[in-house]
């Protein structure tokens, strides 16, 4: 459709619908004879021939005459004999199409020039900037750059850990063996700290010091000491505490029965047996 109606960029109507007028418009006014005309040559008379619609044929001399002849003259009032016959010939439409076809490239390389344009000037931009560095400043660029990409590839590398592994210091996962040197296939679990669950035996050990365990501790009522060392269950640490209360109180010093004391005869008895005696009278 643009080219039907000669909106093609840089293929005007006129251009496109008289393709014959292929040539080069020759000003005629800087050439007082035929003969001046025939020292530009075959090739720049044929062209101005053909720009005019004349026929283009012939030697120079008559090449050179004939386009003299239009010197001064409008075309409407040149003699039909000049101009080429059958202008739209079988010929002029292959060349309609090819040159339809030259347009359409052309349109396409527009349109990329619009949309790349940003992008070209600032690539341009770019490389002036990069020419005026010095050596060691395009080198420090480069390394900067190659650092990036590779930080860039690290981030988006996607982990491949189908055993859930634990990531080390790298960010990647430990290997297996390591993994199951350090015990960390074992899971521990921990009523106390509301079924938490521990990784190998080191983290389990420590946890009983950790915030977690002793919390849970004391919403039970029971010290975090060592005596609960390796406890996880509750009900297990509630009868050990039990336990550890009546072996506390059996411990403790009774004063009726280990407080001693001396009779009037000499004999060492115990608070209660004395006070018995000298309720008796028996002292």
């Amino acid at each position: 459709k643009k080219w039907e109606n000669g909106t093609f960029p840089g293929w005007p109507k006129e251009t496109s619908s008289a393709l014959t007028h292929a040539g080069a418009h020759l000003d005629l006014s800087a050439f007082s004879s035929w003969e001046e005309l025939a020292s530009l040559g075959l090739d720049r008379l044929k062209s101005a021939l053909l720009a005019l619609g004349l026929k283009c044929g012939g030697t120079l001399e008559e090449r050179a005459q004939r386009l003299f002849s239009t010197k001064g003259k409008s075309l409407e009032s040149l003699d039909t004999s000049l101009f080429a016959k059958n202008p739209k010939s079988k010929g002029t439409k292959r060349d309609t199409e090819r040159n339809k076809d030259i347009a359409f490239l052309e349109a396409q390389i527009y349109e990329y020039v619009e949309i790349l344009g940003e992008q070209r000037h600032l690539t341009h931009e770019n490389v002036q900037r990069k020419q005026a560095r010095t050596g060691e400043e395009r080198e420090e660029e480069e390394e900067e750059q190659i650092s990036e990409s590779e930080s860039e590839d690290e981030e988006n590398e996607i982990i491949y850990n189908p055993k859930n592994l634990p990531l080390g210091w790298d960010g990647k996962p430990i290997p297996y063996w390591l993994y199951k040197l350090h015990g960390l296939n074992i899971n521990y679990n921990c009523e106390i700290c509301g079924n938490y669950t521990y990784r190998g035996p080191k983290a389990f050990q420590r946890h009983f010091a950790e915030w977690r365990h002793a919390h849970g501790m004391r919403c039970l009522g029971i010290p975090n000491t060592a005596h609960f060392a390796n406890v996880t269950q509750i009900e297990d640490a509630v009868s050990l505490w039990a336990k550890l209360k009546l072996q506390k109180a059996s411990e403790r010093w009774q004063p009726d029965t280990e407080e001693e004391y001396e009779d009037s005869s000499g004999n060492v008895v115990n608070k209660k047996t004395y006070e018995n005696l000298k309720r008796q009278g028996l002292l």
